[in-house]
């Protein structure tokens, strides 16, 4: 009962019901499905808890660890309002990432998470190319479409945007409105509600995609998963999304990696990225020194000149990097690191690195999975992760759930995968030997993003 609760949950969570239908405005559908999952599934839940849960898979740990990082980033600074309002949102987001551990504890049940996800996102992703062709054809060529961005670029208050898609503008005069050019980019729906987003889940549903449609046990139903495929292509292009380009091109070569080797990956991984320029419009139009690139840069930048002693440990304050730096990172690390500090950015790192580890030692030692749909779903799960390790490079989504449901899902296939072993054994363990990599890569990658800032940030006067 408790999983089939989740998968409604994640249904919801996906296609937003209150978003599609006025009738449903203001009903949590969402939560009231959470809290009955919840409530049905305490005892699991408490399993993953346990010291001895912690130890075998020390991604559980990393997780709490962030929400033990966001109370912390607030108490340091002693702001009461945001401990509590802080607190509470990030322990709904652990709350569902201990629902996907705990509840997807089979390979049966992991692929029937993996195809419930695929098409609920499919079904709102749908929705949306269907609303961003009726808004292109709305909006293209009207006279009032820059008055309604200029607009939408200075809500006050409650006040709701003209626009329900993005909308960019490339001017080659600036005294000649005849010479705008608008750039029109696909949003989905509720936690979706970003091109870049949006683009990130179409890897992940084009991966889910593809494993069902190899999958010859169904026989020629299995076809029917070209259906969403063909959607993703359509969607992808929609979003004109440079970060949803390159998550497509590490999954891609994780995919190839894990499945052929690494020669293979780097042969076609190089040719794919010579064709990328020629082949994607706005989004292969990739640049760090000038345009979004570099602006983006310059925030990671604003964002890391806060982070001084006495902030250095806790940080600036989850939910503070906007006030700082007028605009969120746009780097899920770099704003892990501002808000919660080496601490909280230490956690938030491991939650990404032990999985991603996981997986180059399954690779590396070559470990066989006895059950077969576990052995064919791991390059899949790895390019997942890899392709929303590489998105994250481009949002700042610490926080929600889309984020911890990809942590979640690894966590699960890692779990499966070493129960499925000839001896059964965790993967990876919470010991020194570990602990020592996972804190050394951490120090590089913040060390790191102070260094590459300094060289590649062009600030202006």
């Amino acid at each position: 009962m408790a999983y089939l609760l989740f998968l409604l949950a994640n249904f919801a969570l996906f296609v937003r019901p209150s978003e599609l239908s006025p009738l449903l405005q203001g009903v949590q559908l969402y939560l009231f499905l959470i809290i009955a999952t919840v409530i049905c599934a305490a005892r699991p839940l408490q399993n993953q808890l346990s010291r001895k849960v912690f130890i075998q898979q020390p991604i559980n740990l990393c997780v709490i660890g962030v929400l033990v990082g966001v109370a912390l980033s607030h108490l340091s600074l002693m702001y009461l309002y945001g401990l509590r309002t802080g607190v509470i949102a990030m322990s709904k987001t652990v709350v569902y990432y201990l629902l996907v551990v705990a509840l997807v504890n089979t390979p049966q049940r992991l692929r029937r998470f993996l195809m419930c996800t695929a098409i609920s996102a499919s079904v709102m992703i749908a929705f949306s190319v269907k609303d961003y062709f009726n808004f292109v054809g709305t909006w293209d060529g009207n006279p009032t479409l820059y008055q309604a961005m200029i607009h939408d670029g200075d809500l006050k208050g409650d006040e709701e945007p003209l626009l329900r898609h993005v909308v960019e503008l490339n001017m080659n005069d600036t005294t000649d409105t005849n010479f705008h050019v608008y750039v029109y980019r696909m949003r989905g729906l509720g936690i979706f509600n970003d091109p870049n987003d949006v683009a990130i889940l179409i890897v992940v549903v084009s991966l889910i995609s593809h494993f069902f449609l190899t999958d010859k046990t169904t026989g020629p139903i299995r076809h029917v998963w070209w259906i969403p495929l063909c959607l993703m292509v359509v969607a992808m292009y929609c979003t004109q999304s440079r970060g949803g380009l390159l998550a497509t091109g590490v999954a891609g070569t994780v995919w190839l990696a894990t499945r052929y080797g690494g020669r293979v990956a780097m042969a076609l991984g190089g040719m794919i990225a010579m064709m990328i320029p020629l082949a994607a419009g706005r989004a292969g139009d990739i640049a760090l020194s000038e345009g979004t690139g570099q602006s983006r840069i310059q925030l990671w930048g604003d964002g890391l000149a806060e982070l001084v002693s006495p902030r250095l440990l806790f940080g600036i304050g989850e939910g503070m990097y906007q006030e700082y730096a007028g605009l969120v990172a746009h780097n899920s690390y770099v704003h892990a690191f501002v808000e919660l500090g080496l601490f909280g950015g230490t956690l938030f790192f491991g939650c990404l690195f032990f999985p991603a580890y996981a997986f180059f030692r399954m690779h590396r030692d070559k470990l066989y999975i006895q059950d077969e749909d576990l052995r064919r779903l791991r390059p899949y799960m790895a390019a997942i992760l890899a392709s929303w390790c590489m998105g994250l490079c481009a949002l700042s989504r610490c926080y929600v759930e889309s984020t911890y449901m990809i942590i979640g899902v690894s966590a699960a296939y890692i779990n499966l995968a070493g129960f499925y072993q000839w001896r059964p054994q965790p993967i990876v363990l919470f010991n020194r030997f570990n602990v020592e990599r996972w804190l050394l890569c951490s120090a590089c990658l913040f060390v790191g993003s102070f260094v590459f800032v300094r060289i590649f940030a062009r600030y202006s006067g």
